[in-house]
């Protein structure tokens, strides 16, 4: 497997700036949570200086503790020298008075640095991208030094969520592998996201969308200078928000779009549409899926009343949708296609989706088209 020491060159116009903002607020549920909260926006150049660091310190240590208390092997998530394609501290873009802004969600048991890859590439083409972090879910360093790291709740939630979702698999190894038709695909979907243990583990995803709502709350306020930075009066936001996020983060794109009008469409790479099951979304939303994927989530192409998309990709592994198409050290994890045609083929899918339903640009999705790529 070829090993990288970088992400590539970002395919958009802009240098890209990255800053962190963190936040506390108290929840529905009484409880209080912190949130780091990383800005990757459009610059001009990078004034000459170094690139940003991709992961904190303490990062891989943590990670592996979680590893080890859901049964996972350990493993380096990145070669401690890896470079991100961003820079602390730029001044932003001023070929455009606004930009619009997306926000992005992490997986389960992730930091928001890893989706550094897709927040570069989406800021490089001028969007503002705000990648949020979770407590229970995720890790967090914040401008303080403190760490915050997974909670215990978290694991008991995602391994009893795991050993339900594999006794699918076992009588129907199909579904591993093969896009099934569409109503069988239905039927599993429905199953699987009713099984009990998968609607319990649904619970965080509520939490992490409500964080996501709170930080759109205070994007609103930086844009009115209520907030102080250097983003006061350089966002556009009458259109909305558009969001998008790899797996649990997909979760959370599902269900912020349906509860948050101000979140105009989302995508979803490679996530369960856990709580979501009978949802109308009400808007645009698109899934970049393994088979596994479709089979698991396709009953929100009936549900959503908005316009749905479904493209399955074969030869890609889940944690191909994220940095660790590029970051991975681990000789287990094969990639059939190049990283680079993958990168290429996802961002594609994601810039021509928000150009249509947030910038409203016409473009035809059905005209895309890659070798081993079907759209539902």
């Amino acid at each position: 497997m070829a090993q990288y020491t970088e992400f590539p060159k970002p395919k958009g116009e802009y240098t890209v700036g990255r800053c962190q903002m963190d936040f506390s607020y108290t929840s529905e549920n009484g409880s209080n949570r912190e949130l780091t909260a990383l800005f990757f926006y459009p610059a001009d150049s990078d004034e000459g200086k170094e690139r940003a660091v991709y992961a904190f310190p303490e990062y891989d240590q943590l990670r592996n503790e979680m590893l080890a208390a859901i049964g996972s092997p350990s493993e380096a998530a990145s070669d401690p020298g890896f470079k991100p394609q961003c820079y602390e501290g730029l001044a932003m873009s001023k070929k455009k008075e606004k930009y619009p802004v997306l926000f992005y969600n992490h997986g389960a048991g992730n930091m928001p640095q890893t989706g550094t890859l897709w927040c570069e590439e989406m800021a490089s083409v001028g969007y503002v991208v705000v990648s949020v972090g979770h407590p229970d879910g995720g890790f967090q360093k914040f401008l303080d030094g403190h760490v915050t790291s997974v909670s215990q709740d978290f694991i008991e939630g995602i391994k009893g969520f795991s050993e339900e979702v594999i006794m699918f698999y076992i009588p129907n190894p199909r579904m591993l592998v093969e896009r099934l038709p569409h109503d069988e695909a239905v039927e599993i979907s429905r199953t699987v996201t009713a099984a009990p243990k998968s609607d319990a583990f649904s619970r965080f995803a509520l939490y992490q969308s409500e964080d996501t709502r709170y930080v759109a709350d205070c994007v609103e306020k930086i844009e009115e200078g209520i907030i102080a930075s250097q983003f006061k009066g350089r966002l556009d936001l009458k259109k909305g928000f558009g969001i998008f996020g790899h797996s649990f983060g997909g979760t959370i794109a599902a269900m912020t779009c349906r509860d948050d009008e101000r979140f105009v469409c989302g995508i979803n790479y490679d996530g369960n549409m856990l709580g979501c099951l009978d949802s109308d979304l009400k808007k645009p939303f698109m899934q970049l899926v393994t088979p596994l994927a479709h089979n698991t989530n396709a009953f929100l192409l009936d549900s959503n009343t908005g316009e749905s998309y479904c493209i399955v990709i074969s030869s890609i592994s889940h944690f191909e949708f994220c940095d660790a198409l590029f970051t991975s050290v681990d000789p287990m994890n094969v990639r059939v296609r190049d990283p680079l045609e993958t990168r290429d083929l996802i961002l594609v899918y994601t810039t021509v989706f928000f150009s249509r339903y947030l910038l409203g640009i016409s473009e035809d999705i059905s005209s895309i088209s890659f070798d081993g790529v079907e759209m539902v």
